[in-house]
C-alpha cells in the first residue's frame, strides 16, 4: 500500500500543476487576444490609455500590421490548445484521485484519450496557425515542431495499456496482493 499511497500522492501534485498550467495557459491565450483589440484599436485610429505600441512589436517581433495581427492569432490558437490539453489532463488527474488508484478502466480510457488528443491537437494548432499566416499573407517566423507531443502522446497511450492490464489484474485478484 505503501507504493498506492506514493502514485496518489503524484498524482495529486501534477493534478494542481495541470489546473495551474490550465489556467496560465487560458490567460495567455487572453491576453494575445487583448492585444489583439489593441492593435486594432490603434490602427483604425483609436487612443488607447496605458498601452505602448513599443512593447506590442517587441511581444510579435514586427512592426508591420498584419505580421502582429497573424502573429498574436497564432499565439492565441497555441495558448488555447495548451490550455485545452490541460483541462484534460486536470480532468484525468482528479478521476484518478476519486477512484483511487490508476488501474481503472475508465482511467486507462481517459489517458488514452488524453495521449490521442496530444498527438491531435498541436498539430491542429500547427494547421490553424499555418492557414492563418496564409490568409494574412505574411511569412510565418515561427518553427514548429510536434515531435514532442507525438512522443509524449504514444508514452500516455502505452502507460494506459499498462494501467489497462493493471485494472484486470485487480478484477482478476480482487485487489489483493499476491506476494
Amino acid at each position: 500500500m505503501n507504493s498506492l499511497t506514493t502514485i496518489q500522492k503524484t498524482f495529486k501534485v501534477f493534478q494542481v500543476l495541470s489546473k495551474v498550467a490550465m489556467i496560465v495557459s487560458f490567460v495567455i491565450c487572453g491576453n494575445a487576444l487583448l492585444y489583439l483589440l489593441l492593435i486594432a484599436i490603434w490602427h483604425n485610429g483609436g487612443g488607447v490609455t496605458g498601452a505602448d505600441m513599443e512593447t506590442m512589436m517587441s511581444l510579435t517581433g514586427s512592426s508591420a500590421i498584419k505580421q502582429m495581427i497573424a502573429a498574436l492569432l497564432s499565439y492565441a490558437v497555441y495558448a488555447l490548445t495548451d490550455g485545452i490539453l490541460f483541462m484534460y489532463a486536470f480532468s484525468y488527474f482528479r478521476t484518478e484521485q476519486k477512484e483511487g488508484t490508476p488501474f481503472t478502466q475508465n482511467g486507462a480510457d481517459k489517458l488514452k484519450s488524453l495521449g490521442i488528443k496530444t498527438i491531435v491537437m498541436p498539430i491542429v494548432a500547427i494547421v490553424i496557425s499555418a492557414v492563418i499566416y496564409e490568409c494574412f499573407s505574411v511569412a510565418n517566423s515561427g518553427n514548429q515542431s510536434n515531435e514532442t507531443s507525438v512522443m509524449l502522446g504514444i508514452m500516455l497511450i502505452l502507460v494506459s495499456l499498462v494501467f489497462r492490464y493493471g485494472a484486470e489484474l485487480e478484477t482478476i485478484t480482487g485487489g489483493k496482493n499476491e506476494n
